[in-house]
């Protein structure tokens, strides 16, 4: 049931406003350790910027950056998109290979295991993996999948997706009833509970009220952190910033006292462990580069309705031969070759006129017999827009990525990223990647754009937005 945020709010102590993200950064920084957030899916990175994002963790590539003094960086598994059992042997790898860089450069690290702010993905698959793996047998997992950029708070432990004053249960929305991650439980206590499958009780969580983090001065959260028993869960309120930050610095002073911590949250927490101050909107003139007469290129694959939404509004910007429309039935034909082939001509001979292009999928949506046949149909349409960006030999000015899947595959397997970097937001809650040296396209802008993010004119201002750049 949806409840009134400014009846609650009146109750509530008054916020602490005192400048504890200053305090973490100093904090952070004291504590000596590199965060390396692993990421379920490429769009969390979206509240940060100046920050490498990674797609492969080999030894090699952990060395590197831990011998370079990397304070922080993300490892993108993609693993939103993937079974329980090729998670599982992802987040071994990645334990095992952070352990072993830990011994070679002799450096510490925390670890953080990101991922969706309405509580979608392998949970708790995921900490637990790292936890088992990373030996840290004493380690208690915090829980904290606030976003305030997306609307999502916690208030007496229960999750909730703000609409103006209005909160709303996240179990009472359709992201519990995602067909790979279904949940009923909207208090995070009993979600717990439910998806350990009864082997975490909700009595035995852990939790910190608002008026206890607003109340309590910080050594004392602090000590009531390092209270809390061994390999236990513990979750926090938080409506904003404000409180986000304060709960940050009991964290990172428990951790300077010794507590292990296995880090499970949405995207707000991380520019609040480290302190990193807000940045506003990227402009044109921060991404793009002037001696580029190309156009830009924009390629949808989400088929979320909030992306087609979005699909329809921005069409209206383009000429019929500046759009794309990838057929699916001619993808799963025996002459998708030739197909993507005439499709990636088109594309190179608008975007070298100077004209932007939008690629997109055809919306009907093409299901198989079985499961099995589902998840290979949409293999290959995912595959035929890979095809394409490597297909294309003239560099775009930008390049739009419309979807979670559809943005990672077409960063790592259609340029051939192994390093990036996030440079802040085009527009709330939509990353701006530059894409590394050994990419196809240098430094070309990367906009990552969520299926579920913004609402239906977004792409379309975006899109206008980089096209009057002067």
């Amino acid at each position: 049931m949806s409840v009134s945020l400014k009846h609650i709010t009146e109750t509530l102590p008054s916020v602490d406003t005192n400048d504890y993200r200053s305090k973490n950064a100093k904090l952070f920084s004291t504590l000596d350790k590199i965060l390396v957030v692993i990421d379920d899916d490429p769009t969390g990175n979206q509240t940060v910027y100046g920050i490498p994002l990674l797609s492969s963790w080999s030894i090699d590539v952990f060395v590197k950056e831990f011998i370079e003094g990397t304070p922080v960086f993300y490892v993108l598994t993609n693993s939103r998109s993937l079974t329980p059992e090729a998670t599982t042997e992802i987040y071994k790898e990645i334990a095992e290979n952070l352990l072993k860089t830990s011994e070679l450069t002799q450096k510490k690290f925390t670890v953080l295991s990101r991922s969706d702010s309405t509580l979608r993905g392998h949970f708790p698959l995921e900490p637990e993996t790292l936890q088992q793996h990373l030996k840290l047998e004493n380690a208690i997992t915090v829980f904290i999948p606030v976003m305030f950029e997306g609307n999502r708070v916690t208030l007496n432990s229960n999750h909730y997706i703000k609409d103006e004053d209005l909160l709303t249960p996240v179990n009472e929305t359709p992201f519990a009833q995602d067909h790979s991650f279904k949940y009923s439980k909207g208090n995070l206590k009993e979600y717990i509970e439910e998806k350990s499958n009864g082997k975490v009780k909700s009595s035995e969580v852990f939790s910190f009220s608002i008026e206890a983090i607003r109340r309590r001065n910080l050594d004392v959260l602090a000590e009531n952190i390092l209270e809390i028993p061994d390999t236990s869960y513990c979750v926090f309120d938080s409506l904003s910033y404000y409180d986000l930050d304060k709960v940050t610095s009991a964290l990172l002073l428990a951790e300077a006292q010794g507590k292990q911590i296995i880090y499970r949250t949405s995207s707000s927490f991380v520019p609040s462990y480290i302190g990193l101050k807000p940045k506003g909107l990227l402009l044109p003139k921060d991404i793009l580069d002037k001696n580029n007469e190309s156009g830009g290129l924009t390629i949808v694959g989400s088929y979320v309705k909030k992306s087609s939404e979005q699909l329809a509004n921005a069409l209206s910007l383009f000429d019929e031969k500046q759009i794309v429309e990838v057929d699916v039935s001619k993808i799963l034909s025996d002459s998708a070759n030739e197909y993507i082939e005439a499709q990636v001509s088109a594309i190179d001979n608008t975007i070298s006129s100077g004209h932007d292009v939008i690629v997109y999928t055809s919306r009907k949506l093409i299901t198989g017999a079985t499961t099995n046949d589902t998840v290979l149909i949409a293999s290959k349409i995912s595959n035929a827009l890979v095809d394409i960006v490597k297909g294309i030999t003239v560099r775009p000015k930008y390049l739009i990525a419309k979807g979670g899947i559809t943005s990672h595959d077409l960063a790592t397997k259609g340029l051939g990223m192994k390093r990036s970097k996030v440079l802040g937001q085009i527009q709330p809650g939509i990353p701006t990647w530059e894409m590394g040296s050994e990419t196809k396209f240098s430094k070309l802008p990367y906009i990552v754009f969520p299926g579920n993010v913004g609402n239906a004119t977004t792409l379309q201002t975006i899109i206008t937005k980089l096209k009057h750049h002067d």
